[in-house]
């Protein structure tokens, strides 16, 4: 079909010379182009414009043609090609001949021909070059990798796209990336450039989701999406042994936290065989992030035989470890108010009456060589019929002495 358009064009094109031939043009009849035919770069899927400027065209005509196999796309202002997203317009006034390309997919780059079917054919080229959005080549890239603890990982991530494609490691979660090399040896970086991301002697902090991310400024980017499992013997994360009280009849909460993976494989435990041989009121749950797993316990209305030690547990292929929770006893606190009463009474035995000297003697006892006894005081006393407890005034205060009747033999 396109040799026949082809073929048509040139028909066209002697038709035309013979008419300029009859009409015996001037001299300066003769078309030209009045500016070279630009380049196009545009990005995938929009539409593509060549312009082509024709001076002096007469009764010629100007057809558009794919340069590469010589197609015939249109003639003058008529589009011979079925492609429905190829069309042509002109300003004639001007002499500008346009040629669109709508929707433009990969098959549409190339070189496209403007041409004029002179005596002498004259022809511009104008190429199409199309920017291509990334695209990640799922079967040139890695999937989800699960490795064991201390393995090499090599994560690959392929793109394509016009311009080439830049390629960015990131982890998901935003932390950092540990890699190796020869010259420094151990480093932590934010990201990595390059298809291929070679991660050494792997551990379980580098457990997790990696982002693939392909731009090459032309919108949108693209990313995939590669988990990276690293199995690895559990390890607790709470202390190895804790004690919690409990009041009987009250409810408590056990937690223990474990890194390890896999982690599915957990229980609780008593003394003898598992909680459930206990009969208690318990709540069992555990909750799961990548490799850290935490395991509850909570017990309801705690019974004599629910204290005791609790141990939870974590094994996979890899080990096992546990936790001891010792749960013991809160008794209830008991106040009691003791009084204490003292019954003095007056001795019935007449006893020698205190002298002067000796409360002299029992004041300095209490009070020093820096205070006097008042002798009106005593002497008042005595005359009051000695009744076992006498009030003496001194310098700083006054001194209430309770003389028992046993005081003085």
């Amino acid at each position: 079909m396109g040799a026949c358009l082809y073929t048509i064009f040139i028909l066209l094109a002697v038709t035309s010379s013979q008419t300029q031939e009859t009409q015996a043009p001037a001299e300066n009849w003769n078309p030209y182009f009045g500016e070279p035919m630009s380049n196009v770069t545009v990005p995938l899927g929009r539409e593509a414009v060549f312009t082509c400027v024709v001076r002096n065209l007469g009764q010629f005509k100007v057809g558009w043609l794919k340069a590469e196999d010589q197609t015939l796309l249109s003639v003058h202002n008529f589009v011979v090609t079925h492609n429905p997203r190829i069309s042509v317009s002109q300003d004639t006034d001007k002499g500008i001949w346009r040629l669109h390309i709508r929707q433009l997919k990969n098959s549409d780059r190339g070189c496209y021909m403007c041409q004029i079917n002179s005596a002498t054919m004259m022809k511009q080229i104008g190429c199409l070059d199309l920017q291509v959005p990334p695209d990640i080549v799922d079967a040139e890239s890695s999937n989800d990798v699960t490795a064991s603890e201390g393995d090499n990982v090599t994560l690959s991530c392929r793109a394509t796209g016009r311009p080439e494609p830049r390629i960015l490691w990131k982890r998901e979660d935003s932390s950092t990336i540990t890699v190796f090399s020869p010259q420094v040896g151990f480093s932590t970086v934010d990201s990595w450039n390059g298809e291929v991301l070679q991660i050494v002697d792997v551990d379980y902090k580098q457990m997790g989701a990696f982002l693939c991310i392909a731009t090459n400024d032309i919108p949108p980017a693209v990313s995939k999406r590669i988990v990276l499992i690293v199995n690895f013997a559990p390890v607790t994360q709470s202390p190895p042994e804790s004690s919690m009280g409990a009041a009987l009849g009250s409810t408590i909460s056990l937690s223990c936290v474990f890194h390890g993976y896999p982690n599915e494989n957990t229980t609780w435990l008593r003394e003898i065989g598992g909680i459930e041989e206990y009969g208690g009121n318990y709540t069992v749950n555990a909750s799961r992030n990548s490799y850290e797993v935490t395991l509850n316990l909570t017990i309801r209305n705690v019974r004599p035989i629910d204290i005791g030690r609790y141990y939870c547990c974590l094994a996979n292929n890899k080990g096992i470890t546990r936790s001891t929770i010792h749960v013991y006893e809160i008794k209830p606190e008991t106040s009691t108010t003791q009084r204490t009463t003292i019954k003095i009474t007056k001795p019935t035995t007449k006893y020698p009456r205190v002298t002067t000297t000796q409360m002299t003697h029992v004041t300095s006892t209490f009070y020093g060589d820096t205070n006097k006894i008042s002798e009106k005081a005593v002497e008042a006393e005595r005359r009051s019929g000695g009744s076992g407890t006498y009030s003496i005034s001194a310098g700083i205060g006054t001194l209430v002495l309770s003389l028992m009747s046993h005081f003085i033999r």
